[in-house]
């Protein structure tokens, strides 16, 4: 008897442990799907298109699908254009949102919580209703009506533009109102009231003021908040397109935005033939498709083990 109920928690220790991995390789089929066929449709040769025997490993080998990308995306200049914005707005937001995250988790002050309702409703609002403003306030920038004081006192009509200039990404994120930046204060201000308020305490007895503490004593110790939020700020920053597109226009692309556009530049370099040769034009939108995702694989691959040990010691899910 005990020998059959061994027999039978063995079998369904077996049973359960192969359905596991079964779900697990159907997932992760899912997951690579897509990538393995921009591979294998990027690499195949003119001849091998048309080749009804091959389906996934081409018989000739071809990169000129990936020079011809490189070449129409201009790679490097907008690889260099997405990683000045996201690294920028990364640092910036990682300043002002531990600022901001750090002065609602400690200080009481009036409608801290409606302020608080605020910062979260910004994760609600879509960047599209709140768009034509947002570009009106670049287009037009006036910071505290300075540009319209001078203007009356010398009677001139002054402006700054900052469309088509990365300041309409940077000076959103110094303020804390960057992409997803109510996300960051959120993280920032769940850390801080984690931390124990003797850190602060000794600081102060110690003759250390706010900004002294925050910055030597609070900050230092925020090591897991600022390794998720810079990460996340710099990917969400590189992959944008809407607001690229919208706000530097067509002289400054992203590397998101050159590949949005690379079907209609690929005609121009291969002689007008997207019509008549749309093999010819898939297999270098599926090549520029892997040059746009090759930094953020790279980035995950250095940075995956210490993005989940940092989301695991902040506590977010």
């Amino acid at each position: 008897m005990k020998t059959k109920m061994m027999y039978r928690i063995k079998n369904g220790k077996w049973f359960w442990m192969l359905a596991k991995y079964a779900i697990l390789i159907l997932l992760a089929y899912q997951l690579l799907y897509p990538v393995l066929y921009m591979i294998s449709a990027s690499i195949k040769a003119p001849t091998d298109s048309y080749d009804p025997s091959v389906i996934w490993i081409p018989k000739h080998l071809s990169a000129t699908g990936f020079q011809d990308a490189f070449k129409t995306m201009k790679y490097m200049d907008a690889l260099s254009q997405s990683l000045q914005i996201g690294l920028g707005c990364a640092i910036l937001d990682v300043i002002s949102c531990a600022l901001a995250g750090y002065g609602f988790a400690r200080y009481k002050f009036p409608m801290k919580n409606i302020f608080f309702a605020c910062v979260i409703l910004t994760l609600i609002v879509p960047t599209q209703t709140i768009i034509l403003p947002y570009y009106s306030n670049m287009k037009y920038f006036n910071p505290f009506g300075i540009m319209s004081l001078i203007s009356k006192l010398t009677g001139g009509d002054l402006a700054i533009n900052l469309v088509g200039n990365k300041l309409s990404f940077f000076i959103p994120s110094a303020l804390g109102a960057g992409i997803r930046s109510g996300l960051y204060i959120y993280i920032f201000k769940q850390f801080f009231e984690g931390m124990s308020s003797a850190l602060e305490e000794s600081a102060y007895v110690d003759g250390s003021g706010p900004l002294r503490t925050f910055f030597h004593i609070m900050l230092p110790n925020a090591k897991n908040a600022i390794v998720t939020v810079f990460l996340f700020s710099f990917v969400w920053h590189f992959n944008d397109y809407y607001l690229s597109k919208q706000l530097l226009g067509t002289k400054m692309r992203t590397l998101i935005v050159a590949l949005s556009s690379l079907r209609v530049d690929l005609a121009a370099l291969i002689g007008g033939q997207t019509t008549t040769d749309p093999i010819r034009v898939q297999t270098r939108i599926q090549a520029g498709c892997l040059l746009a995702i090759l930094p953020m694989f790279l980035l995950y691959i250095v940075a995956q083990r210490k993005l989940a040990d940092s989301i695991e010691h902040i506590g977010i899910k």
